[in-house]
């Protein structure tokens, strides 16, 4: 076969096949819908919390030759809604409503992402961002009151700023009690601005007259929690978690000792101190015979601002003497405190059964 004839029977055939595919390809696409919104990024701006739900409206416009149906719209958050048309269609505007509802928003900026889900191959998903600012009915300045460590016999305060926002009666704002009696709180205006400062007072007193298992209660550090409650007129209210650590006048570490698996006839050594805020002085110590219990330090005036008086201790065991399973305690008695200091001591002494006389029975048999 020519050179010509091919041409002319294969060649240019096959080119215009594929131009004509092409053609109708593009026609197809130019034809199909296109779904276009009036704006990518929705903003309300600042939203007041106690106005409940607001609405906002985009304009979505199909600029292309198809109509388009709209699957679905994905939010992905409870406190967006949209709502509108399933279908557009061609050269045809319509509407789509967003609803937020501000009392579930997250505090701060808030931004969601919003997807419609269409059969256009054009434009299969279009984004639209949204953004938000709720405005609280009313707001803490703290999250948290946090008294940190703190002592018997001594007044903590700490203050807390309270705004509130929404248009209410001041006056019907309470200060639930804690019912808690080593907690209180009170509120008055701010001078400085519109707002209250709310002053949490905290304070443990220890009666000598105490029952043993009080008096006891905070003779090592203890942990306490309590949850302050403002209501409003309007039924809402906020809360303000309050949290400390109780620790004694004089604190002990390491809370206490432990020699762990003692192998042999080692005399093992442990170190713990007593330090307090201001001097004081031991007047007794009580331990088992074997166990040696030697002053290292005495205290003197450090540069440590919390706690600048310190004693030091060693404690030695003698294993020849002491019990195979150590479930002991030290009582120390200072100036600083009515109560003694306990501080637990464990081990365990391992002894050498290969020496033992019922071991080397079992080896002559």
């Amino acid at each position: 076969m020519s050179k010509r004839k091919i041409i002319t029977t294969i060649i240019l055939p096959a080119i215009l096949i594929s131009a004509l595919i092409i053609v109708i390809i593009n026609n197809q696409q130019d034809t199909s819908g296109e779904l276009v919104l009036s704006s990518q990024e929705l903003d309300f701006g600042t939203v007041p919390e106690w106005q409940g739900k607001v609405t906002e409206e985009i304009n979505a416009t199909n600029i292309g030759k198809q109509p388009i149906s709209i699957h679905r719209i994905q939010v992905g958050y409870g406190f967006v809604q949209i709502e509108g048309p399933t279908s557009i269609q061609p050269e045809s505007e319509q509407k789509f409503k967003i609803h937020f509802t501000p009392p579930i928003l997250p505090p701060d900026q808030t931004t969601a992402t919003a997807i419609f889900f269409t059969d256009s191959p054009k434009t299969p998903q279009v984004y639209l961002t949204i953004n938000a600012l709720v405005e609280r009915f009313a707001t803490l300045s703290a999250a948290v009151c946090d008294f940190g460590n703190i002592e018997p016999e001594t007044d903590y305060e700490k203050k807390v700023r309270l705004c509130v926002h929404a248009p209410m009666n001041h006056d019907q704002i309470r200060l639930i009690p804690s019912g808690n009696p080593i907690l209180s709180w009170e509120m008055e205006p701010d001078i400085k601005s519109e707002c209250y400062i709310i002053s949490i007072k905290l304070k443990i007193s220890l009666n000598e007259n105490e029952n043993d298992d009080e008096s006891d209660k905070y003779s090592q550090s203890t942990p306490f929690s309590a949850l302050l409650t403002v209501a409003f007129p309007n039924d809402r209210t906020l809360t303000l978690p309050t949290i400390a650590r109780i620790v004694p006048p004089v604190v002990v570490q390491p809370e206490s000792l432990s020699y762990g698996i003692i192998v042999g006839d080692n005399t093992p050594s442990l170190e713990f101190t007593l330090s307090a805020k201001n001097t004081f002085n031991i007047l007794n110590i009580e331990a088992r015979e074997f166990l040696q219990i030697i002053v290292t330090s005495v205290p003197m005036e450090s540069e440590e601002t919390e706690r600048p008086y310190k004693y030091r201790f060693s404690v030695t065991l003698d294993t020849s003497v002491a019990p195979t399973l150590l479930r002991e305690e030290i009582i120390v008695t200072t100036t600083a405190t009515h109560e003694p200091i306990r501080i637990p001591i464990y081990g365990y002494i391992k002894k050498d059964l290969q020496t033992s006389p019922s071991s080397d029975i079992q080896n002559e048999e």
